[in-house]
């Protein structure tokens, strides 16, 4: 599976701390090797937002990876707290 990185995604991690970065990165790249297996991806907490195809995963305790699937591709869409995640939503 391609992993594709919209430009908002790469602006939302590149203000996260180090540590942050670093989650948010292995998160990314666990992704897709969990998201056939649902008692691999209970860790990352995977779940469809919206009915356009917007899914989340957690990252650690406060930080959310907002990301689309088509086939062949997951788009990572966002990253930050849960109060920007829903302000994100809103906006779809």
């Amino acid at each position: 599976m391609k992993i594709a990185l919209g430009e908002a995604f790469q602006r939302d991690v590149a203000g996260l701390a180090e540590d942050q970065r670093s989650a948010v990165f292995e998160a990314m790249l666990a992704l897709p090797r969990v998201l056939g297996d649902p008692h691999a991806h209970a860790g990352l907490g995977v779940r469809k937002l919206h009915a356009s195809g917007i899914w989340e995963a957690r990252v650690g305790l406060g930080l959310r990876i907002v990301f689309a699937l088509e086939p062949g591709t997951l788009t990572l869409v966002r990253a930050g707290r849960h109060e920007e995640v829903k302000r994100f939503l809103r906006q779809l």
